[in-house]
């Protein structure tokens, strides 16, 4: 158990702030974890939930993907409260990305028996049998409420307005009511971490890549897997509804993408015609230019620590892990040189 005479801030309630919220607390150390609005209420509400291992080997987050299964497993078993579906993930046409393994390739009637609610079945599919989904949503809160029943405190509707400084230690950070100290500050916000760390003269170029997540009643489940095709991406949520992911529109209107999707899942799977849209939100993934993920302290300053990648629920269990090492030991070599924010001149 490590000692809890230090204190670490976590800015952002999101999935990969809750998950590093959680491993931190196990570990017994002081942890606050500050949102300036209310959990999973940034990208995080709007992630599809796609624990997605299938990568090229040259792909920039490899590592985190490849040992994501192995992790959101890990933390099922510490965290029984986490609900994963473990059903796999199909993929066709315009969606498969990677190197495939032949042996993960399914034909045409393979995938009939697999998935019998589709219409017209690809030629070929492959499964990642591996491949799970979870609420994004219910697992932040549930590794928030357990962090909070190790010790942690979470404070919402606290925005986080400039940090303490004392020469080029951070010492904590400002909020409209008050100041909080700590010994490390960890940003998990997101597209938040570029504005927050301008206030002290650092610059790291997060973006926002927006995407759209819709929400379908439907009466019966239709599917057994994950469905990532280049007609429909969906899935089920936990308590049946459909959930599907699309891309931003270059032109339209979100309205115009949730009639085009719901169309197109009429289209391609029987049982669907009472499927009915409940909502949509757009969330903002944090994206850096050359695709790696950013895990490290930054230079400059002493004490602020940054975690920001995409897809970031896919990768939270790992960065959890990961990143409360290193924040307890001082150094994780796991962890690639090319991950860290000293790769830009900041």
């Amino acid at each position: 158990m490590y000692s809890a005479e230090k204190h670490m801030i976590i800015v952002g309630a999101g999935i990969v702030g809750a998950s590093i919220a959680f491993h931190l607390a196990t570990r017994g150390v002081k942890v606050t974890v500050i949102d300036q609005s209310e959990p999973a209420s940034g990208a995080t509400g709007s992630s599809f939930g796609w624990i997605h291992t299938t990568v090229s080997d040259d792909a920039p987050d490899i590592l985190l993907r490849r040992a994501s299964v192995e992790d959101w497993h890990r933390l099922e078993q510490e965290v029984p409260e986490l609900s994963v579906h473990w059903g796999g993930a199909l993929s066709y046409g315009d969606a498969l990305s990677g190197q495939q393994d032949k042996e993960k390739i399914l034909k045409q009637s393979d995938i009939s028996q697999l998935e019998p609610a589709m219409n017209a079945p690809p030629l070929w599919a492959y499964y990642a049998k591996q491949d799970g989904a979870v609420d994004p949503e219910d697992a932040t809160r549930v590794l928030l409420n357990k962090a909070r029943s190790l010790g942690a405190t979470v404070k919402t509707q606290t925005p986080v307005t400039g940090f303490i400084k004392t020469g080029s230690q951070i010492t904590g950070i400002q909020t409209p009511r008050e100041v909080v100290n700590a010994d490390s500050v960890i940003l998990a916000c997101g597209t938040g971490i570029s504005p927050l760390l301008t206030t002290i003269g650092i610059s790291l170029p997060v973006m926002a890549s927006p995407a759209i997540l819709l929400r379908y009643s439907i009466s019966e489940r239709v599917v057994n897997t994950l469905i990532s095709g280049n007609d429909i991406e969906v899935r089920h949520a936990r308590n049946g509804d459909i959930l599907a992911a699309e891309d931003y529109p270059a032109t339209g209107s979100t309205e115009d993408v949730a009639l085009e999707t719901l169309a197109a899942i009429k289209q391609s799977l029987k049982g669907t015609e009472s499927v009915h849209l409940l909502r949509q939100s757009v969330g903002q993934r944090p994206m850096l230019h050359d695709g790696y993920p950013v895990m490290g302290f930054v230079g400059g300053v002493t004490g602020v620590y940054v975690a920001v990648m995409h897809p970031a629920v896919t990768c939270a269990a790992t960065v959890g892990r990961m990143v409360s090492e290193e924040l307890i030991s001082g150094k994780n070599l796991a962890i690639p040189e090319i991950y860290r924010p000293t790769r830009f001149k900041i």
